[in-house]
């Protein structure tokens, strides 16, 4: 089983909630990550706890935590939307398609089961 997966199965069988924090994630991450649903779900979640707010010091943004210094400028006309769960998802998936490192250039990501 994909260690993503099962993490994913864990906090859901413990959620004391019938809901996730936010229900549009789950959708909006597998639209963008069809093949690697489960991982983008996972990363997501061990880089911002599902949270599309959250912020780093070192300039760490949003639901996939996009590094401003590094992507700020490439998503210039839309980094006003990276609090977004959408505009985070699709910065992620733009990543991913065009760099050789793919998951890698993520902390989380680099897990190699």
């Amino acid at each position: 089983m994909n260690i993503w997966l099962a993490i994913w199965a864990i906090l859901d069988f413990a959620s004391v909630s019938d809901e996730p924090p936010n229900a549009e994630i789950p959708a909006v991450v597998c639209e963008y990550f069809v093949d690697d649903c489960p991982r983008a779900l996972g990363i997501a979640w061990c880089e911002s706890l599902h949270n599309p707010r959250a912020y780093h010091p070192e300039g760490s943004h949003g639901l996939f935590q996009i590094h401003e210094p590094t992507w700020g400028k490439v998503f210039k006309e839309h980094w006003h939307k990276r609090y977004e769960v959408e505009q985070s998802t699709r910065f992620a998936a733009h990543i991913i398609e065009h760099t050789k490192a793919k998951w890698n250039l993520w902390t989380c990501g680099r897990y190699k089961p």
